[in-house]
């Protein structure tokens, strides 16, 4: 696996760090798990979307000139939420599918086209965001299908500013003369678009239709200075020391299928496959203590087994953000997962899914947890 560094220096660097491991590329690769995602249902039914609004590469008439759909949390979220294939909708697979031609309508913010989640922390407004001075975090596992031609680029992931240049891009860049593909970051030194800003290849040997997941963390540990942090496959992260003109600036996640480049073409774009998506907001120390490997279950005996957290103010409520336990079992509100494995379950394989615990204060933590149901 390769590292790459980019610095613009157009200005003195701040701090900045990769460090390098030698290791074998297939030690990081992700491997396919099981996941219990319904083909038939909208991508609402399949993923927490109640704190996101999708925009679309579309406008009202079903065009491409006008201003593009942006639908909001009341009609996305839900297992009757908001569908429009091609641009977003549950494939076969059940994945949460994306799709941007470079001919779709754009927004007066960029000339690129996009089928794009944008985090919104008060599903009522976009004007409540979250800042520097506390954790947030996204986790994503996808598949990227298809690349424009003309540059093989995708975006996948954002944390941008709420009137600033993005602090985090994440994209897929595809080479069509090796048939493979590596995912880098764009590191964003200052709230001002332009340098200073770094790149990071954070995993290589990618191919189209393979699986491989991201993970963006902004954190702050007391009065020290903000760091964000960006992995995939569990690897080493990139991480940048945030300069303190970012304090004043407010944030949120973003996370699809957001173009590099734009064209006449409706057949020629970008097309990305979400299996999991997951945002966390810990605070007081609200954390996840139980292990991700859950115990073995067997099809058609009673299971139970209990979720535990830690820190977080008066108590936690549980609910599923990405995915669902296996068949026949439940996840409850006070943590427990219950119910009577079907046979349609049994695999050799981890059924993976994604939980989150919520304060009474509003704080969330997500995590993947796993179970391997037997006969």
């Amino acid at each position: 696996m390769s590292h790459t560094l980019e610095i613009i220096p157009t200005q003195r660097p701040m701090r900045i760090g990769l460090i390098a491991k030698s290791a074998l590329l297939g030690s990081l690769l992700c491997t396919d798990a099981y996941a219990e995602l319904h083909p038939n249902t909208p991508p609402g039914g399949n993923f927490a979307l109640e704190n996101w609004n999708i925009t679309i590469p579309v406008d009202s008439t079903g065009g491409v000139t006008g201003k593009p759909l942006t639908i909001y949390p009341a009609k996305l979220s839900g297992p009757n939420g908001y569908s429009n294939r091609p641009y977003f909708y549950t494939e076969a697979d059940g994945a949460m599918t994306m799709w941007a031609p470079l001919n779709g309508a754009t927004t007066g913010g960029s000339a690129h086209p996009r089928s794009e989640l944008r985090e919104m922390i008060d599903p009522s407004t976009n004007a409540v965001n979250w800042d520097s001075f506390g954790t947030a975090i996204l986790d994503a596992q996808l598949k990227v299908m298809q690349v424009p031609q003309k540059d093989g680029t995708v975006i996948v992931g954002q944390v941008h500013g709420h009137g600033s240049a993005p602090l985090v891009l994440v994209y897929y860049k595809y080479d069509f003369a090796t048939q493979t593909g590596k995912v880098f970051t764009k590191l964003q030194g200052t709230p001002v678009q332009g340098p200073p800003y770094w790149h990071y290849t954070i995993l290589s040997g990618v191919k189209l239709g393979q699986t491989f997941t991201y993970q963006i963390k902004v954190s702050r540990n007391g009065s020290d200075p903000a760091v964000v942090a960006v992995s995939a496959n569990n690897g080493t992260p990139a991480t940048m020391v945030m300069d303190s003109s970012w304090d004043t600036e407010t944030f949120y996640f973003k996370a699809g299928s957001y173009l590099h480049t734009y064209g006449d073409s409706s057949t020629d774009g970008a097309l990305v496959k979400f299996y999991r998506l997951a945002t966390s907001h810990p605070a007081d120390g609200l954390y996840i203590t139980t292990n991700a490997a859950l115990p073995n279950a067997k099809a058609n005996t009673p299971y139970s087994t209990q979720l535990s957290f830690r820190g977080g103010m008066g108590g936690g409520t549980w609910s599923l953000v990405s995915g669902h336990p296996p068949a026949g079992l439940t996840l409850n509100r006070d943590g427990s997962i219950t119910g009577t494995p079907a046979t349609s379950a049994i695999s050799s394989q981890p059924n993976d899914f994604m939980v989150r615990v919520t304060d009474a204060n509003g704080a969330t933590y997500s995590k993947k947890f796993s179970i391997i149901v037997g006969s």
